[in-house]
Order: structure tokens, then C-alpha cells, then sequence
């Protein structure tokens, strides 16, 4: 009796084990594009991939340091990514093939919207540079992020805006580079680059870095070259005092927020589930990273205003069984 109990025992332990085994592998296996390695996004994707795993409600996401505001619309709705980060401009732009975008990517959704708050942060420790229409006159050494990213895109949107191009700094003298984080820091600590803008949130691991250990002037955006690019999707913001260290006064710039979005390829399962875990989760969402610290999904999460393009039907459900949309 006790070796057939044994017996038993062993053979209802391995069906267990067999039945864990293919529930496991059953998990949708999912990629989440954001941007590079350093980047406020980077850290985001891991967040929200370690609370979602963590869950075990189905769905496995793989956080990808790659992408970009610019690109991962494109790579979502051709299917490179199942999901990304993007701005809600982009996303909307993208949807309707327009400035950035070439065709329109009809197929793309929203997951959660309004994550953050991101500004055009526009830094320089040349001497000479009080204000962007001084690159007109004063050479700079300029550095942004590999073209792709809405970093370089706004960048280069808020230079046109003030009659300066890329081509005129470098005549100027000056010279444009286009590098990952890694470099960007490298430069401007050591001199290399003397001007760097992009788009950031609170705590931004790069260039609060680079303000740690330089001493930055941060630049404002008057309102005549702001109110040039609002009709084409660029909010106007203000960075506040402190944002970063050494800024001791706010800065008149643009601003964007964070979205997370799919196609309609992803199943509505998979959409409600990833949504419901994240913001069911919301306290360790915020506490991953300090730009998601003021996240609150009841007022933007599910808000059609925020997120660039219509919602996906599985999260449309979270939010409407949340009474949020």
C-alpha cells in the first residue's frame, strides 16, 4: 500500500509539474519597445515588464532598450513591436500619417495614457549663449540623439522655429552629433559639446548626470517660436525651478506626456490584463521611476485627450469597468 501511494503520489506530482510546465509556456511572450539604454523610457519598460511578469496574469513582456518617440509607432503598427512607448503626439501623428510619418498606421491603439509630464529641455555651457537665436552668431558644438527619436525631432521642429537649421550651425563653425546617451554625457562633461536639448522628464538619469557634475544654463523658448509649432501638435509647458539640478528658475518650453500603445493585432485579452496589472499596480509604477511619481490613472490614464489614438477594446473595457473613461 505504501509503494502504491507512493506510486501515486509521484504520478499526480509529474502531471502537476507537466501541467505548470505548458501553463507557463502558454504565456503570450511579448516585446515592448522604449529608447536607449540611460533614458527615463529605458527604465519605464523595465518597471513596467518586471510588474507585469511578476503577475503572472498570462503575459511575459521582453523590456527592449531600443526605439524611439518617432519610431516605435512605426514598428508597432508594422508589427516589429507588440507594444512601445511613444508620445501622444507621435502617436497621433503617425495614426494620421502626417509631419514625421509618411503613411498613416491606422492599426495603431492605446494601453495607458498620460504617464508623465516630458519638457524640450534645452541646455548649454557656452558663455556666449544666452538664448537660441545666439547660434546665429556664436558657434556651438551640438549634440542630440540619433535621428528616430523625438528628441532630435523636436529638436530640430524648435531650432526651424527660430530660422536655425543644422546645416547653419555647422557653417557657423559649430558642428551637430547625433549619439546615443553614453556619448552625450561623455561630451558634455569633457568639453566635446558645449549645447545639448532634449526631450525629458523629472529625474531624467542623463542629464541630471551631466547637471550633477557641469554646471548647465538652462534655455527658455519665448512665445512667438512656441505659438510657431502649437499647430502642428507641440504643447506649450513650463519646466519647473529644481526640475533638475542647478535650474533654480522655470524655463517657458514645450511639453509632451508618455503613452503606451499596441495594434489591434494584440488580443483584447492580453491588452485587458497588461492595463488592468499595471494600474491595479500603480504604487510600484510610480515608484520605478521618479517622471511616473505623479501618475494618476483616474484623471489621464484613461483619457482619450492624452493618448494620441483611439483606445484598444481590451483596455477600453478596464477603463469603463473603472468608470474612468
Amino acid at each position: 500500500m505504501k509503494r502504491t501511494s507512493w506510486k501515486m503520489g509521484f504520478v499526480l506530482a509529474v502531471v502537476i509539474g507537466a501541467f505548470l510546465a505548458a501553463h507557463a509556456e502558454a504565456a503570450d511572450r511579448l516585446t515592448m519597445g522604449s529608447w536607449r539604454k540611460g533614458s527615463g523610457w529605458h527604465v519605464y519598460t523595465a518597471t513596467m515588464a518586471n510588474i507585469v511578469n511578476n503577475a503572472k496574469v498570462g503575459v511575459q513582456i521582453d523590456a527592449l532598450s531600443k526605439g524611439g518617440g518617432v519610431g516605435n509607432p512605426k514598428l508597432v503598427g508594422t508589427g516589429k513591436f507588440n507594444m512601445a512607448l511613444t508620445f501622444s503626439i507621435a502617436a497621433a501623428w503617425a495614426s494620421e500619417g502626417k509631419f514625421a510619418y509618411k503613411k498613416p498606421y491606422k492599426n495603431l491603439r492605446g494601453l495607458v495614457a498620460g504617464l508623465d509630464q516630458y519638457f524640450l529641455g534645452i541646455v548649454t555651457t557656452n558663455p556666449k549663449v544666452n538664448g537660441i537665436l545666439d547660434l546665429k552668431k556664436v558657434p556651438v558644438n551640438y549634440v542630440t540623439v540619433p535621428r528616430g527619436g523625438m528628441g532630435q525631432w523636436a529638436t530640430r521642429a524648435m531650432l526651424g522655429a527660430h530660422g536655425v537649421t543644422y546645416e547653419g550651425i555647422k557653417k557657423m563653425g559649430g558642428s551637430v552629433t547625433h549619439t546615443g546617451f553614453g556619448a552625450i554625457k561623455s561630451r558634455m562633461k569633457d568639453g566635446q559639446a558645449d549645447m545639448l536639448s532634449h526631450t525629458v522628464n523629472a529625474g531624467h538619469p542623463a542629464l541630471t548626470s551631466i547637471a550633477i557634475q557641469k554646471k548647465l544654463k538652462f534655455l527658455s523658448v519665448a512665445d512667438e517660436f512656441r505659438n510657431k509649432l502649437t499647430g502642428i501638435g507641440f504643447l506649450k509647458a513650463t519646466m519647473p525651478a529644481n526640475t533638475f539640478p542647478g535650474q533654480k528658475e522655470p524655463k517657458k518650453t514645450f511639453g509632451f506626456t508618455t503613452v503606451v500603445i499596441a495594434s489591434t493585432a494584440l488580443s483584447n485579452k492580453a491588452a485587458y490584463n497588461i492595463v488592468k496589472t499595471l494600474l491595479d499596480n500603480v504604487k510600484d509604477l510610480r515608484a520605478g521611476h521618479k517622471g511616473l511619481r505623479n501618475f494618476d490613472p483616474a484623471k489621464t490614464g484613461c483619457k482619450r485627450s492624452h493618448m494620441g489614438v483611439p483606445f484598444h477594446d481590451g483596455a477600453a473595457r478596464y477603463c469603463k469597468e473603472k468608470g474612468w473613461s
